[in-house]
């Protein structure tokens, strides 16, 4: 059964992949260079606050998505709403493996915050490529962010908990996405869930990938620290030209005992840049 009747309407958004190399030029910053919040007030000044859905709303969304959307994604981190937490918190970088996109509770060892400060050391440039720069006090917002323990907003909790009461539990997001065409290799797969899954039930059994000539890619998965409705499944070696097929058995479930129920399945296919 394909995944694709499980998907988000958020992740329409994928439509709009931007270029690697586009830059920043200042659309969605205020005449001093910080984020306007939604009342019209700079990133600094009270428009953006230290939780998720602010820095969403005032950064990654009118700043970041110029880029970092759609299977083009830079390091293939989408950054619009629908796939941005899951690919932030508790995920490698895939400039630099050892090191996570957003570890909970510290900035420093957090890679998002070396590359938006421009930290000697960072692969590539800094970020926003090619600036304007995010200003430190907007930086200092997100460190505080990760600092508190880079939870997702009040507001993003607690439609979590009314999907769990109503919806059967499934698959929101994938990266890459069902049906996507990606143009680097692909060092990691990451699927999001619309509760937290068990990890226990996590094995070559119930999650499998499989290239175009159905033979099966080595693989580990594993749920990513801070982020518990996500599986991060990592192969052997990064994914090269071809066309592959993810699988999750339906006896996967959440921490309330519901399962998927049937197989899922989505395919992408990579077409790296020779």
């Amino acid at each position: 059964m394909s995944f694709v009747r499980y998907k988000t309407i958020g992740a329409a958004l994928a439509a709009a992949a931007a270029l690697y190399g586009c830059a920043g030029n200042g659309s969605g910053l205020d005449s001093n260079g910080n984020p306007i919040g939604a009342g019209g007030d700079g990133g600094g000044s009270g428009g953006l606050t230290a939780d998720f859905k602010s820095i969403q709303d005032n950064v990654f969304t009118p700043i970041c998505t110029r880029c970092h959307i759609g299977a083009s994604a830079p390091e293939g981190l989408q950054l619009d709403e629908a796939h941005s937490y899951s690919l932030l918190v508790g995920v490698a970088s895939t400039e630099q493996p050892s090191v996570k996109r957003v570890e909970p509770g510290d900035p420093d060892s957090s890679y998002i915050i070396r590359k938006l400060q421009g930290t000697p050391g960072i692969t590539g440039q800094q970020m926003p490529f090619g600036g304007p720069y995010l200003p430190q006090s907007t930086i200092d917002v997100i460190r505080q962010w990760i600092t508190n323990g880079a939870q997702q907003s009040a507001t993003a909790q607690s439609l979590e908990a009314a999907v769990k009461r109503v919806q059967r539990f499934a698959i929101a997001t994938t990266s890459p996405d069902d049906g996507s065409i990606v143009s680097a290799d692909v060092s990691q797969i990451v699927v999001a869930f619309n509760g937290e899954i068990d990890s226990t039930m996590l094995n070559n059994t119930t999650v499998t990938v499989d290239s175009g000539t159905d033979q099966p890619v080595l693989v580990t998965t594993a749920v990513p620290e801070g982020n518990p409705a996500a599986i991060v499944i990592k192969p052997q070696k990064p994914l090269s030209n071809g066309t592959y097929r993810v699988t999750l058995h339906g006896s996967l479930a959440n921490l309330n005992a519901q399962a998927l129920g049937s197989d899922l399945s989505f395919t992408f296919t990579v077409d790296a840049l020779q």
